[in-house]
């Protein structure tokens, strides 16, 4: 590749921004040496934001078989299936042969997966923390044919970080329950600010979602601050800048709506309100009880005001969507929540899981949360084959759900990066106040 061509679009060191064409520019390899080179341009340029954990994988040809020999003997293969269903078809409808027909056609999707593998052995791919594999949105279709029912904002042009759908779409072509999850973080970044007011007189102000004092701040630290200063502490509480939810957190939702929809699948949607409440609670657990009590009551203001706006939106898509069995968890509904506390206890009492949580101290019982939610279809209705339809941040979370919960059920990943925002370097959920895309309630349906 041309440096000089490309410089535009290499990754940003200062800034964390990648595209598919930077990483392959990265790892000097060639677009014809990957998976990549029918991609279309807006593909292989979209900017999104990711940590530094990319790797090139070499496709592999079925086990042994040339590749010579795997379109012969696949395509014979896939004749006898086609046959046989027709066969079945003209033979009348029964109960037996109905389900002969779904396991032949589950048997069929795996060989054409087969045969899509063969086409692309010794061809480069990217994967993203060894858990997850960039596509392009041709490559989503042929693993799940239902992805081109959907309706997304940006579908074509974005870059998608996927996991397990041959075996999403193999489970639903034999007909069994599948359920999708997924849905938005409560707020982003500059939309909800924590206050400390000291004896002097004094604030000091955190960016409640990053927990940072400013934007340039690299770790955690309001834990440590009220450690230090818990007898110079007055008072706690908090500006909520956030009247309106945004486009992307708007866009989550939907996309889960389109994609239940076009695969027959259930639907589970937390709040994750009750998550950053823990956050909360670790923040101020030095402080003295009453100011702890009453920055609780206030943070719940500022969440149910939030909760209701998503609410509402909830009931939008539930009235556009009414065929999509859905369950949207927050803090209020506390038959779900308990539901879920409930049937998540044995996995999380794993000691090989205690081996996976963050051993931060005040992260611990949020991420407890955080990699068990993908798991909500098996908690609330006992439906193993869960496909998490998430934001790229979530990479980790499904990767542990998907270790704690292997021998009860099968999760995949269809995840996707936050849009760049206005300001040309951080995402919508990053991002000023100034640069986020707000949706208004009237002009919901209009995306």
């Amino acid at each position: 590749m041309d440096e000089q061509g490309n410089q535009e679009y290499l990754y940003l060191k200062s800034k964390d921004i990648y595209s598919t064409q930077s990483i392959l520019a990265s790892f000097e390899t060639p677009l014809e040496d990957t998976i990549y080179a029918a991609s279309a341009n807006d593909f292989l340029r979209w900017p999104f934001n990711a940590a530094d954990f990319f790797e090139l994988e070499t496709s592999k040809s079925l086990e042994n078989e040339s590749q010579g020999e795997v379109p012969d003997t696949a395509k014979k293969e896939l004749e006898e299936i086609n046959l046989e269903i027709k066969s079945y078809k003209f033979a009348g409808t029964t109960i037996e042969n109905q389900e002969r027909i779904k396991k032949l056609r589950a048997k069929k999707k795996a060989l054409m997966a087969k045969m899509e593998s063969s086409d692309t052995a010794g061809k480069k791919s990217i994967v993203y923390k060894t858990f997850v594999e960039i596509n392009d949105h041709k490559m989503v279709e042929k693993k799940l044919p239902q992805f081109k029912d959907t309706k997304w904002p940006f579908k074509e042009q974005m870059p998608y970080f996927v996991s397990g759908l041959e075996d999403f779409c193999a489970a639903i072509e034999r007909g069994e329950p599948t359920a999708i999850t997924g849905g938005p973080c409560f707020f982003g970044e500059y939309e909800v600010d924590m206050v400390f007011a000291m004896k002097d007189g004094s604030e000091k102000v955190y960016d409640f979602t990053t927990r940072r004092r400013t934007a340039t701040d690299r770790v955690s630290q309001e834990a440590e601050f009220t450690k230090k200063n818990a007898d110079d502490v007055v008072d706690v509480f908090f500006r909520n800048h956030k009247t309106l939810l945004d486009t992307e957190e708007y866009d989550s939702i939907l996309y889960l709506f389109e994609l239940a929809k076009a695969t027959g699948s259930a639907l589970t949607i937390p709040t994750v309100d009750f998550a950053y409440e823990k956050y909360l609670d670790a923040m101020i657990e030095s402080l003295p009880e009453q100011i702890r009590v009453n920055a609780k009551a206030r943070f719940r203001e500022v969440a149910d005001s939030i909760i209701e706006m998503y609410d509402r939106l909830f009931e939008f898509f539930k009235t556009k969507y009414p065929e999509v069995k859905c369950a949207m968890m927050s803090s209020k509904n506390k038959d779900l929540l308990e539901l879920y506390y409930s049937k998540r206890q044995p996995f999380v009492e794993k000691t090989a899981t205690r081996r996976i949580i963050s051993g931060i101290q005040e992260k611990i019982e949020s991420v407890k949360d955080y990699i068990t939610l993908p798991a909500l279809p098996y908690y609330f209705w006992g439906i193993k084959n869960v496909l998490e339809v998430d934001y790229l941040g979530e990479t980790d979370s499904f990767w542990k759900c998907r270790k704690m919960h292997k021998s009860e059920m099968k999760l995949s990943a269809l995840l996707y990066p936050i849009r760049i925002s206005a300001d040309g370097w951080r995402t919508l959920f990053s991002t000023e106040r100034k640069y986020k895309e707000y949706i208004k309630g009237e002009d919901y349906g209009k995306r």
